[in-house]
Order: structure tokens, then C-alpha cells, then sequence
């Protein structure tokens, strides 16, 4: 990408939560303080799925073939930056039995299908945090529930499934396949 067009679309991305307010709630005049907060959350919006974004086509560019020094090379970084980034264990090849899998960008929209997918694969969920899922590799498939509720557990969880995680207002369970 050359300067000009590296400016272009930060000037197209630096309008993003202005031209969104103009088309929800009219033109913006900046005489109210709170009148900010829109533009606000909506640049954290904008900021949080612009970093998702970038790990999803760096991901993508992986699978499609891309190394890491090129993938680096686009974003101003070494390739082992890069690779501690947007990596994951397993990225060449499958992973040894007992390491450690973390995957990110995990939301309340996607997670649920990264937890059937890791199970499949033979990862145990061990932990849970912000925007991140934990597992380990293990010799078997592994079933995943996440259930929404109070602290008790949820009426589908039966003793078979062991409790893993509580990350309000979610609950993790595992259970071997």
C-alpha cells in the first residue's frame, strides 16, 4: 500500500463514528458534553473490531499460505512478532499431547462454535478471560457447554459435566466426548 492510499483509508476510518452518528441521530454539533459519548462508543466499537479484523485476515492469510516474516512485513513487525500475535500453538502442525492452546478473539457471538470446533480437535478447556479460550491438547474429543445464568448451575448440566469457568454472566463445562 503506498502513503496516499494508506491516508485515504485512515481518513475513511477516522469518519467512521461521525458518519454513523450522522445516520442515527443527525448532524453533530459538539455543544453538549454528553453528546460525545455516542462517538465514543462507537470508536471503542470501531477500535475493538479493528483489532479482531486484523487477526482474522492474518489468520487467514496464514491458511492461505502467507508466512509469518510476510504477514510481519505488512504490519511493520519481525516475523516472530507477528507469529506471538496473531500465532497459536499448533499453527505448524498438530500439537503435542498436554500443550497449551489459546485462542483469541473469543466473543459471546463466536465462542460457542470455537468451543465445538477445539473439542472436535481433541482440546480440553482448562480456563477462560477476556476475548480468550484455554485448552489443552489431549488424546480425545472433548464436549463444551456454555449456559447463561446465576452462580447455580444450569438445569441441563448433569453430573457428567465438570464445571470449568465462570465469566459472568457465562458458565463453561466440559465433559469427555
Amino acid at each position: 500500500m503506498d502513503s496516499g492510499q494508506e491516508q485515504a483509508l485512515r481518513d475513511r476510518t477516522a469518519h467512521l463514528a461521525l458518519d454513523w452518528r450522522r445516520e442515527t441521530d443527525g448532524d453533530f454539533t459538539g455543544e453538549e458534553p454528553r453528546a460525545f459519548l455516542p462517538l465514543v462508543e462507537a470508536a471503542h466499537v470501531i477500535a475493538d473490531e479493528a483489532r479482531l479484523s486484523l487477526g482474522r485476515w492474518a489468520n487467514a492469510g496464514r491458511r492461505a499460505g502467507l508466512s509469518w516474516a510476510e504477514i510481519g512485513a505488512a504490519i511493520g513487525v519481525s516475523k516472530q512478532a507477528a507469529q506471538q500475535r496473531f500465532g497459536v500453538a499448533g499453527d505448524d502442525g498438530p500439537e503435542p499431547e498436554g500443550a497449551l492452546v489459546v485462542r483469541l478473539g473469543a466473543t459471546a457471538f463466536n465462542e460457542v462454535a470455537i468451543l465445538k470446533r477445539e473439542g472436535r480437535e481433541g482440546r480440553e478447556l482448562i480456563a477462560t478471560g477476556l476475548l480468550r479460550l484455554f485448552f489443552r491438547q489431549t488424546d480425545r474429543a472433548w464436549e463444551h457447554l456454555r449456559t447463561v445464568g446465576a452462580l447455580a448451575p444450569h438445569p441441563q448440566v448433569t453430573e457428567r459435566w465438570e464445571l470449568v469457568s465462570v465469566w459472568l454472566p457465562f458458565h463453561y463445562y466440559k465433559r469427555p466426548a
